[in-house]
């Protein structure tokens, strides 16, 4: 499965040790993860089993240095930036901190990864509603929004940078746009487009984001990015508090420390030390690579993906436009179960896939090329 050649991005073979054993067309779903990503997990335990916590000034510095590298990522500072075990806890802050008035209404779309829409259903307990934002063919319309924000008192609008199914992506910056316009926070899971396109949350007007490192950034499950804007750190009530938290945290003597006045803030307690320098070496790995070079990429190995799907007789649901595009591509095909689809593409190519929402659901990243899909291609011959 190894590449051909120099890799048009330029990218070493060894950071990626997947691509050697299949065809990996699941990061949409869990990534594997990458070469120093693994590197950087073998060597805390390394360490953590020589030294113990002799070697913990080397990760403060290391989750440091993570921390800047998401928010470069972001367009953001980075004392805007804090460490969550997912992109549910992010959500959740938000959802559960705010401190909702009755007839605050919060705008969530309709078909939507449950992440981004079990917190906002809770929030109803706290005094807020809900109103959907509607699905129509696969799209999520900008007009649609408008009109729910015309109605007024919507106190947030809960958007997802792409759709975990359809691969339709948000124009993130028009939402924000809409959101500054009509006075309403903008929150956004972005973990379908962190690492693949680039999103700059200040020209966006983003409030808040959360994104787990495990798919498209390629790092391990349990270890994700929050985002929350300077001026918004104060409106999330913490309800969720502990002793890494707190200003001058070492102090462990001290129970009356006040709250840090950065994102660091909602970091209660010890933190994922492992997963955060695993994270950080994707990161780093992403930066170096340039998600402006990344995406136009992707886009090419989704249109050739696209095309042989045709090819052989499959119906693009994902926007074909680059604008509205992800790097994911979902089809359909009258008379063909998704699910036996994903069991022969792996039996034929070793091409590892995912069914969703009744779609044969295929997400490649930057890692591979064309060959690769041309090998899928090859064996949906008679799918």
């Amino acid at each position: 499965m190894s590449l051909s050649g120099k890799h048009p991005l330029g990218l070493k073979h060894s950071d990626f040790p997947a691509r050697d054993h299949l065809i990996y067309l699941n990061h949409a779903g869990t990534a594997p993860i990458t070469g120093p990503a693994a590197t950087a997990m073998k060597q805390f335990a390394e360490e953590c089993a020589n030294h113990g916590s002799a070697a913990y000034s080397g990760w403060t510095a290391g989750a440091k240095a993570t921390r800047a590298s998401a928010a470069r990522l972001l367009g953001a500072a980075s004392e805007e930036i804090a460490f969550t075990k997912s992109t549910t806890q992010g959500l959740n802050l938000v959802a559960l901190g705010i401190g909702w008035k009755p007839g605050d209404i919060i705008v969530a779309e309709e078909k939507t990864f449950p992440a981004n829409w079990l917190p906002w259903k809770m929030a109803v307990n706290r005094g807020a509603t809900v109103a959907v934002w509607p699905e129509r063919n696969y799209r999520y319309e900008l007009e649609d929004l408008e009109a729910l924000l015309k109605k007024g008192n919507v106190r947030m609008v809960a958007a997802t940078s792409a759709n975990f199914a359809t691969g339709f992506r948000q124009d993130m910056e028009a939402v924000g746009h809409l959101c500054r316009k009509y006075g309403a926070l903008h929150c956004v899971d972005g973990i379908q487009t962190l690492g693949v396109h680039p999103l700059d949350v200040k020209r966006c007007n983003i409030d808040f984001l959360a994104a787990d490192s495990h798919k498209w950034l390629m790092g391990p499950e349990g270890s994700a990015i929050f985002y929350v804007s300077r001026d918004c750190i104060p409106l999330i009530h913490e309800d969720l508090v502990g002793w890494m938290g707190r200003q001058r945290y070492w102090e462990f003597d001290r129970l009356d420390l006040p709250p840090d006045p950065t994102a660091r803030r909602f970091e209660e307690g010890s933190p994922n030390i492992a997963g955060i320098l695993a994270m950080g070496a994707s990161l780093d790995l992403i930066l170096k690579t340039g998600v402006e070079n990344i995406f136009p990429h992707n886009r090419s190995l989704c249109r050739r993906l696209e095309g042989h799907l045709e090819n052989n007789g499959w119906e693009i649901v994902t926007p074909r436009e680059d604008q509205r595009a992800a790097s994911i591509v979902s089809a359909r095909k009258d008379g063909t179960e998704p699910h036996e689809a994903v069991r022969e593409l792996w039996e034929r190519a070793k091409a590892f896939c995912v069914a969703r929402r009744g779609f044969l659901r295929l997400s490649p990243h930057f890692y591979q090329t064309v060959e690769h899909m041309d090998r899928v291609g090859e064996a949906l011959r008679g799918l």
